[in-house]
This record gives C-alpha cells, structure tokens and sequence, in this order.
C-alpha cells in the first residue's frame, strides 16, 4: 500500500510526460527504498502538511494516501525523508536492517 499510494501520487503530480522511479538499496545499517518523480515540486506549504491526514492539494483527493504512507512507515520502524524540487520529488523509505 506504500508504494501504491507513493507512485499513484508521483504519476499524479506530473502534469507533463515523465517518469516514476522505484529504487531500493540494502546496507548494513538500512534498508532504502525510494518513489521519485519528474513532476514540479511540493510547495512550502504542501510540504510542511505531508502526512496529515486529509490535508490534500488534489480537488478530489480525500488526503488520506501520505497518511496511510507515513502511518505504514511507523508501525514498521521507518522514516520517511523527502527531497523536492522543481526537477520533481523523492519519497525516501529509511527501515533499519534487521540482523540475522
């Protein structure tokens, strides 16, 4: 459901053609996994409001997808970083490895 709701948001913040990228790098330490787009940016404001829930910059969004996102990325240990720019947007997973 993480993913589902990060790439159906990136496919939705880019109003031109481009691309959605899904990575995962493993380490020691942790394990990443990233959703990044090409589309314009989250505005200061929309970024401040990530995860709220039912705070949405859609006219038809319920504001409940990031919600979702970030409330999965807790109950597993997670962190969720996110770089943005006008070059597009990064959702970065951050899941401590486990041992063994």
């Amino acid at each position: 459901q993480l993913i589902l709701n990060l790439v159906k948001n990136g496919l939705e913040a880019m109003r031109r053609k481009g691309k959605v990228t899904i990575g995962v790098k493993t380490g020691d330490e942790e394990v990443l996994l990233w959703v990044a787009d090409e589309g314009e940016g989250v505005s200061g404001e929309a970024l401040q409001n990530l995860g709220t829930p039912f705070f949405t910059t859609k006219p038809t969004g319920t504001g409940l997808g990031l919600s979702t996102c970030y409330g999965i990325a807790d109950r597993h240990g997670a962190q969720i970083d996110v770089q943005t720019g006008q070059a597009g947007t990064a959702f970065l997973v951050r899941f401590k490895a486990g041992k063994g």
